[in-house]
């Protein structure tokens, strides 16, 4: 088969929708797991004990970040190199064997890594993040989670970089499973004290899972003894781009911390609670649009990224579809907040309607922001790439979040949302534009637009102080929002 008649069929509409929905039954099963276990968790522990168990995770992540080196999409994109991720080459069994043999040998060594620099940093993390010394042992315990927390990251990487979306969609459920089965039951015994160890737990399940799952994808016996010179020469070039990655990554993860930080310190624990149950809430509402992004999207734009031409058709498709599929998304996120934050957490929680409903508008930029993002480090400009995450986006989140917080406390913080992706929406295209030549097309740029008009007009209905008029309108909006991303996805795939 030629490649260019693979490379149709690989990117055509039915295939991008095809890896989209791979994972729409089981993420969907596991939202609704999330949704459950988020529901025991605000009914146990309250804002202030959702706001420990962020702040806690937030610290932790920083940590990991600095120590995993950027390595999971690096490796991602090396075995997808390796297995010919376009489909114009038959898969090297060796080649793929070889990277994931080198990519566990340097995982390993950042996941040990990893663990003694939270032992070490303990005290000085319960200082920063708390105020006192009581988190000590807390954040010494969570090293066990850093450690397997890295290890599962390596191998949710190989089977990315394999595409085994399956696989992966299945761990993922696993994973979901034991924090509502084994984390609800500590929350009720100790409170506060089953944080912790609920979050250990998870980590190390999570790791035993994507690693039962890896083997199933690569047997045993296509393991191959690699030469050091290669392992070297492997390493080098994962670690030269993880690093880079690792730089952007780990700012955007201090910039959520700083932003906690802030939070806690205008305002209290509570709002950081607050904050992460709205972040939650529209997350998850979202989250099968970006999971499949993440995890087929990336591939195969890595996989024609020598081709601007090819690039170009690659990424309007995946805008057409993400934006049909986004669209009636927000809007009935904005329309449902109120019911769906009452039944997933409490009442103490229902401050958080306004920001939730600017956060589902920030979501929609957000999913136009994601195809053009992946392209500079698809294309392993690492100077590029580190400009735009770190420096520009980082720099924005921060003055932003700070600024809207301290004017208009938490919907300040989704109005920031909404600042921060519509910027990175115009700076990603501008700069993918005059560097790669990427242009958008029209018949994209319509469809982007049409779209947004009535994501915009249901924000606005949110607003109105008569409440009936304000849903009604919503409610007439979203059905036609669906019906024009029912025939515009029905129209995709027929060609």
């Amino acid at each position: 088969m030629a490649s260019g008649t693979t490379d149709s069929q690989e990117n055509s509409y039915r295939s991008i929708m095809r890896g989209m929905s791979a994972f729409g039954s089981v993420q969907v099963l596991q939202i609704v797991i999330n949704v459950v276990r988020g529901k025991f968790v605000a009914l146990l522990l309250g804002p202030e004990g959702m706001g420990i168990s962020q702040l806690l995770v937030s610290s932790t992540n920083t940590l990991k970040q600095v120590a995993s080196c950027g390595l999971p999409l690096s490796i991602v994109r090396e075995v997808a190199a390796a297995r010919g991720a376009d489909g114009s080459t038959e898969p090297t069994t060796l080649d793929v064997a070889t990277v994931v043999s080198v990519a566990r040998r340097v995982v390993r060594y950042t996941a040990f890594g990893a663990m003694l620099l939270c032992i070490v940093c303990s005290g000085l993390l319960s200082r920063i993040t708390f105020d006192n010394n009581m988190y000590t042992w807390s954040f010494a315990a969570l090293s066990v989670m850093m450690l397997f927390s890295v290890l599962s990251d390596g191998e949710m990487s190989l089977l990315q970089g394999l595409h085994e979306v399956k696989r992966l969609s299945k761990a993922s459920l696993v994973g979901a499973l034991v924090g509502l089965v084994a984390g609800v039951p500590l929350y009720w015994a100790f409170g506060y004290g089953g944080i912790v160890p609920a979050m250990i737990i998870l980590a190390v399940a999570i790791w035993a899972f994507y690693r039962y799952n890896m083997r199933r994808a690569l047997p045993a016996g296509t393991t191959v003894s690699v030469p050091r010179s290669l392992q070297w020469a492997i390493a080098r070039r994962m670690l030269s781009l993880g690093v880079v990655l690792m730089a952007g990554t780990v700012l955007t993860t201090l910039i959520g911390y700083l932003v906690n930080m802030w939070v806690r310190a205008l305002g209290s624990v509570g709002d950081v609670g607050l904050f992460q149950a709205a972040n939650t809430i529209a997350g998850q509402y979202v989250a099968v649009v970006f999971t499949a992004m993440s995890l087929d999207y990336f591939p195969r734009l890595s996989a024609a990224i020598s081709d601007n031409a090819r690039m170009t058709v690659i990424v309007n498709r995946q805008f057409d579809l993400v934006g049909l599929v986004i669209a009636p998304l927000a809007i009935a996120l904005m329309l449902t907040a109120p019911l769906l934050i009452r039944v997933l957490t409490s009442e103490e929680f229902m401050a958080v309607v306004p920001l939730v409903r600017w956060m589902a508008l920030g979501l929609f930029l957000r999913a136009m922001a994601y195809p053009l993002g992946y392209i500079s480090f698809a294309k392993g400009d690492k100077k590029l790439y580190f400009c735009l995450e770190g420096v520009f986006g980082c720099s924005v989140m921060l003055v932003a979040n700070c600024l809207c917080y301290w004017a208009w406390g938490l919907v300040g913080l989704g109005v920031a949302m909404v600042i921060v992706h519509a910027l990175d929406v115009v700076a990603y295209y501008i700069v993918n534009h005059r560097v790669y030549g990427y242009r958008i097309d029209r018949s994209t740029l319509r469809l982007m637009l049409l779209l947004s008009l009535p994501v915009l007009l249901t924000f606005l209905a949110t607003l109105l102080p008569d409440i009936r008029l304000g849903y009604t309108l919503m409610t007439l909006l979203l059905l036609l929002t669906l019906f024009v991303s029912f025939r515009g996805i029905r129209s995709r795939l027929r060609n």
